[in-house]
């Protein structure tokens, strides 16, 4: 089986399915939340920290900041060119090619580390926040989000029962960091952490938005678009997909009485002071 950081760049040589997986959340999430300013509220952000962001995705923090005009240090870091050539394109913040748990960067440098929605794709977690907590001075602050530990089940489920009836390891994707175990491991390396949650869900109108989610995971299950078994799993994701909605109360209804998917998430930012 490929290791965790194999996958994490096999996954991110290209943004499509995670913005596909972004724009899910965005559109069809049961209360309007946005993630990023609740970062920063956890952080409590100035507008002159120099911050680093480990994992930065499709860059949308860093831009964000840049285009309100945060006047520290930004800089985004990540194993992924693609994820770097799209930081490259934003005024004002420098992108560095490097790995998480093992940070090309000197002691003490910056006010703020983030790392968002990336602990379950190193290797060694526990090494990326040593290191997090080395890049900053004292007094500064690292901020982890990561999801609750049982986020998305249904849509989980159906992803892994078609995996298991291809013969294929549905636990591939099972995420060893989550918002059960991640207070421990900072707190081993901090000492002192805050725990922020936030609970919500995904509530699907019909089939396809699931389907285009799954199709989404997919490479994070090992099942990439050359794999063998891909154009079967596809089909039996959507024949899947559209049994939930044939049954009476998939997740409940909306005001117009159709039938919705109801899908629980969460995540928890943890914070704490170097």
């Amino acid at each position: 089986m490929d290791d965790t950081a194999t996958v994490a760049r096999r996954e991110y040589q290209a943004l499509d399915p995670l913005s596909v997986r972004i724009q899910t959340h965005r559109r069809y999430s049961e209360r309007d939340h946005d993630i990023e300013a609740a970062v920063d509220r956890a952080v409590g952000l100035p507008a002159s920290a120099a911050l680093l962001d480990i994992g930065p995705g499709t860059g949308t923090y860093l831009r964000r900041l840049a285009e309100r005009g945060h006047r520290g240090r930004l800089v985004g870091l990540d194993i992924s060119a693609a994820v770097l050539a799209g930081l490259g394109t934003v005024p004002g913040v420098r992108a560095v090619l490097g790995d998480a748990a093992a940070l090309p960067l000197r002691d003490g440098c910056f006010d703020v580390v983030t790392a968002r929605h990336m602990l379950y794709h190193v290797a060694d977690p526990l090494a990326a926040i040593r290191h997090a907590r080395r890049v900053l001075h004292s007094g500064g602050t690292f901020a982890a989000v990561v999801n609750v530990e049982d986020n998305l089940p249904v849509t989980r489920e159906l992803i892994r029962g078609v995996l298991a009836a291809h013969g294929l390891d549905a636990r591939a994707h099972a995420h060893r960091v989550h918002g059960g175990n991640l207070p421990a491991m900072v707190r081993e390396v901090f000492g002192e952490v805050r725990v922020h949650r936030q609970d919500n869900a995904l509530v699907f109108p019909s089939a396809e938005p699931v389907v285009a989610y799954a199709l989404s995971c997919l490479t994070l299950y090992g099942v990439r678009p050359e794999h063998y078994a891909r154009a079967a799993v596809e089909s039996d994701l959507a024949v899947g997909a559209r049994a939930l909605f044939a049954q009476r109360t998939p997740g409940g209804r909306d005001q117009t009485g159709q039938p919705v998917l109801r899908d629980p998430k969460g995540y928890v930012i943890v914070t704490a002071r170097a």
